[in-house]
């Protein structure tokens, strides 16, 4: 019994209520009087809490000419009726916290002194603010996205979807991948290996979204310039474990021009898709 109780009481009962829901679940119709001599609860409370129920719907409120009585409600009604109240409950409290956090977040950090602001911010370890600092300079980016990179990790859904957004804004995406070795990613939450051929398809089905790709078989650096003006930098490192890795976003348009170029440069000499594919078929 005491289990139940504790069980009724995770739903929201206090201890006298859910020892006098058990007394009536149990029982048929029974007056306030049996059910306190039942449930070992003072009469007064059994009263108020009989009164509440039969308010909630939980159960009836018979008169008969001598006294009143208590009769619960069948059992699926119950159950279904915490289940939405409990539904509703969940739904006004996620309303509650888009609303609070809407007004919010116009104030987060605006009281920062002229001695916080930065030109460079550093991110330490393995964490998702990595990819969310990611996405939000995606989000603000107008122009053009010059991405180098390889292949080794999760490929964010999220990040995707904002990639698409920003193709429809009329921004331009140029990536260099790494296409030399096998690598590993984590697609719809399972790790499988990707093969130079699992990449060439990966990439063609970027490249139907707009993305401009070519290759090189060992990327120098994993990075990335927003708009000329953001640049992005993975500080990548086979001999370090992830989570003792560092990123740095550095908010300098000179600096930015300076990497933009590098880029390039890299791009010209860079293998196009069709040249890997070309060399897949050689290969096989």
């Amino acid at each position: 019994m005491k289990e139940l109780i504790a069980k009724l009481e995770k739903l929201g009962f206090t201890t006298y209520e859910s020892k006098v829901f058990l007394v009536l679940y149990q029982g048929y119709a029974m007056s306030a009087a049996e059910v306190a001599k039942e449930a070992k609860i003072p009469r007064p409370s059994v009263y108020e809490i009989l009164r509440n129920f039969a308010k909630q719907g939980y159960c009836n409120e018979i008169h008969t000419p001598t006294k009143q009585i208590y009769e619960i409600i069948d059992t699926n009604v119950i159950e279904g009726k915490l289940e939405l109240d409990a539904s509703k409950a969940y739904q006004s409290q996620l309303i509650n916290i888009k609303g609070c956090f809407n007004d919010l977040k116009p104030l987060f950090k605006s009281k920062k002194g002229p001695e916080y602001i930065t030109d460079v911010e550093l991110i330490k370890g393995f964490n998702r603010r990595r990819e969310q600092k990611f996405i939000e300079l995606i989000k603000s980016s107008t122009k053009a996205i010059l991405v180098m990179n390889r292949f080794d990790g999760t490929i964010s859904v999220e990040a995707d979807e904002e990639s698409k957004r920003f193709y429809k804004r009329g921004g331009v995406v140029k990536s260099i991948y790494e296409s030399n070795g096998n690598f590993k990613l984590k697609i719809n939450n399972k790790i499988q290996n990707v093969t130079k051929e699992g990449l060439l398809q990966l990439c063609e089905e970027f490249a139907k979204h707009g993305e401009e790709i070519r290759f090189l078989n060992e990327v120098p650096q994993i990075m990335a310039v927003f708009d000329e003006s953001i640049v992005y930098i993975s500080l990548f490192d086979e001999t370090m474990k992830m989570q003792d890795m560092s990123d740095i976003i550095i908010k300098n348009k000179r600096f930015a021009s300076f990497v933009t170029g590098l880029f390039n440069t890299y791009w010209d000499k860079a293998d196009t898709l069709d040249i890997l594919k070309k060399q897949i078929n050689n290969n096989n």
